[in-house]
């Protein structure tokens, strides 16, 4: 039985041939395993302790909600990449922090030479007041402070050990599957995302090459390489500035650092003055593990909620005056028409940008075809100067801003941010939907409304079915100047 949030066709008798005629895909579009380019596994928060107690809190069934959003989102690209698979990390159903090795022997790590004395648990300092009140608060909130204290070690073996069974399972299941793999972190599992993946070396070992005598870095090795990270409604940000270390790229190899430079969109006053093949990689990043907030991934995506008290921003993290002159980064889900106006809407060649430019094109054709119908001379000029580039941002920059600013900087702060992500930015928005939404109302769903969210569906379907490098993103993800 499909849980909550899923989607099923029940049909009696089947017909292989229409099911070959399908692509294999079925009446409705399912795909087969083997045909899945992308797994996507995701890494939950805080509160799945208050599942044992309360069914409906499963993250199992939010991410059955977020696969089927995420599979509509991905029928609206008309591309011919399969959906990505989605998966749940169920890490905390692993850990029981009130027992260990440490309290069962009546003796802490801190406190060796202390008397041996009888272990407590929780429950024996829980008074039975309010016992709902406190029942929520120790299944749901006390994950934060068990992560920060002595038990972080045993929660980061637990999502990595998860993460490599899934991938087990899934190879086991799949022999010679050779996709992608990516990960969604959030609240907390954001987190703990980040620090694992800030241990991991910058070229995993092989699947099989590890042995049974590990050490306790070793064993937070995964398995297989991640290409993006998502965050949502994650206080990474936070937690950088508790370490005070910033956000910095990890240089996987030096043909994919030489490839983003090559590529990186113009931006008038920056390719002036240097040039970007002179950039050396020791100044972009890291090229080893073990430093956290350099992450071994080729992309970050912060998704923040504006009602979301608990997401903060990552592009300061990266350098806080080159974010602050970046617009604000809003996801919106495009209009999808079909019939007579579906090539003006439609995401045609993979590329969500092809249904706005052929209308804007199209549109300025009529505008400018009817000027000159009409005889209209000042009218088709009013037209070009519309649609013609405005002066570049350096002629609009006064003199003395230029004699202070460092563009060589300016230039290595933006390949971080390229080799962070490949649209040159991490950050992006998810606004309240609806006339009668209130950002103080929303506060109260907005954290855990990820997985209900078109914009952030939309996001993690179309990035994980591009292609890879910057001359590959879509116009409408790529970092904008102010």
């Amino acid at each position: 039985m499909p849980g909550r949030g899923a989607e099923g066709v029940v049909r009696r008798g089947f017909d292989y041939e229409e099911w070959l005629r399908a692509g294999g895909r079925g009446p409705q579009g399912q795909w087969n395993a083997n045909d899945i380019e992308h797994l996507v596994l995701v890494v939950h928060g805080i509160g799945q302790k208050l599942s044992e107690r309360v069914e409906t809190f499963d993250f199992t069934y939010a991410i059955n909600t977020f696969r089927v959003l995420m599979a509509k989102q991905h029928e609206l690209l008309s591309t011919t990449h399969s959906p990505a698979a989605v998966l749940p990390i169920n890490w905390r159903r692993k850990i029981n922090f009130d027992y260990d090795d440490a309290t069962s022997s009546g003796q802490s790590e801190e406190n060796r030479e202390a008397p041996i004395h009888r272990a407590f648990a929780l429950s024996d300092i829980t008074p039975n007041t309010i016992p709902t009140v406190r029942n929520i608060i120790s299944d749901v909130l006390l994950d934060i402070p068990y992560y920060l204290s002595k038990h972080r070690s045993r929660v980061l073996h637990a999502v990595a050990a998860e993460a490599n069974r899934i991938y087990r399972l899934w190879m086991r299941n799949n022999p010679g599957w050779q996709g992608k793999i990516s990960i969604i972190g959030h609240s907390l599992g954001s987190v703990i995302a980040v620090d694992i993946l800030s241990r991991q070396p910058t070229v995993p070992p092989p699947l099989g090459s590890q042995n049974e005598n590990l050490s306790e870095e070793d064993e937070l090795l995964l398995e297989f390489p991640v290409r993006n990270l998502f965050l949502a409604g994650s206080p990474v940000g936070f937690f950088l500035l508790l370490n005070r270390t910033n956000l910095m790229p990890r240089i996987m190899s030096k043909t994919r650092l030489a490839s983003i430079v090559r590529n990186i969109p113009n931006t008038d006053d920056l390719d002036d003055e240097h040039d970007p093949g002179d950039l050396e990689p020791e100044k972009i990043g890291i090229n080893h593990g073990g430093v956290y907030g350099c992450l071994a991934v080729d992309n970050i995506y912060n998704v923040i909620h504006t009602s979301d008290p608990i997401a903060y921003s990552l592009n300061p993290c990266v350098d806080p005056e080159y974010a602050a002159k970046l617009r604000r980064a809003i996801l919106s889900v495009p209009i999808i028409r079909r019939g007579i106006f579906r090539k003006f809407f439609s995401l045609r060649n993979k590329n969500p940008d092809n249904s706005l430019q052929l209308c804007a094109s199209e549109t300025k054709q009529r505008v400018v075809d009817s000027a000159r119908s009409t005889g209209a001379k000042v009218a088709t000029i009013a037209v070009h100067y519309s649609f013609t580039r405005r002066p570049s941002s350096s002629s609009r920059i006064p003199q003395t801003e230029l004699e202070t600013r460092d563009f060589k900087y300016e230039k290595i702060v933006q390949t971080r941010m390229h080799c962070l992500n490949e649209n040159g930015q991490i950050d992006f928005v998810v606004q309240p939907t609806g006339a009668l939404e209130n950002q103080y109302i929303s506060i109260l769903t907005a954290h855990s409304g990820y997985w209900e969210s078109k914009e952030f569906a939309y996001l993690v379907a179309l990035e994980c079915s591009r292609q890879e490098g910057v001359e590959n993103t879509f116009k409408s993800f790529r970092a904008v100047r102010k």
